[in-house]
């Protein structure tokens, strides 16, 4: 409560105008009401670990992020550059330093796509093996491609199974080749 007092009386002398200053106000803002609310809380060892590791990891994020961010700044505070020398430090940092939008994306969905794409490689070649070993109505098979006798071969609904086992087969391998 001490902390929420101070940070009244610093934030009464008006907004700062500074962006970099405004994100220290909004985060200090934030964290006396963190505070404030841990002390009412009753929060076990476990729970307590947990929330500081996120919110080391989210520190460790944003210094990060920072990191990447600061050729680019320091590209901006120059202010002796002429536009032609502006852009052409612009295209040498983009060409240095490759990110997009999704700078900080959590490796959490890459881990959920590649269990899907897993369960739907396995599907598919049960589903070809199952479609190969089970029998089928003599209307389904369409046309036999190559008789081993005069009762069975190789019709167009077993060559479609074993694309379908390929597919799958494919997909497994595609999904797991390191990239």
């Amino acid at each position: 409560m001490k902390l929420n007092h101070l940070l009244n009386d610093q934030n009464s002398g008006g907004p700062p105008h500074d962006p970099e200053k405004q994100d220290i106000a909004r985060v200090e803002k934030k964290v006396a009401e963190l505070i404030e609310l841990i002390e009412q809380a009753d929060v076990d060892g476990h729970h307590s670990r947990h929330f500081q590791k996120q919110i080391a990891d989210a520190f460790q994020r944003s210094a990060a992020t920072q990191k990447k961010f600061a050729p680019f700044k320091e590209l901006d505070q120059d202010n002796n550059l002429s536009r032609e020398e502006l852009l052409e430090g612009l295209e040498k940092l983009l060409a240095e330093n490759q990110f997009d939008s999704r700078i900080d994306t959590p490796k959490r969905s890459w881990l959920v796509q590649k269990g899907v794409m897993f369960i739907l490689a396995i599907l598919l070649i049960i589903v070809g093996f199952a479609m190969i070993i089970m029998p089928a109505p003599p209307s389904f098979e369409l046309f036999t491609v190559y008789y081993f006798n005069i009762n069975d071969g190789v019709t167009i609904m077993d060559l479609v199974s074993l694309l379908i086992i390929f597919g799958g087969v494919l997909l497994f391998v595609v999904n797991f080749n390191k990239r």
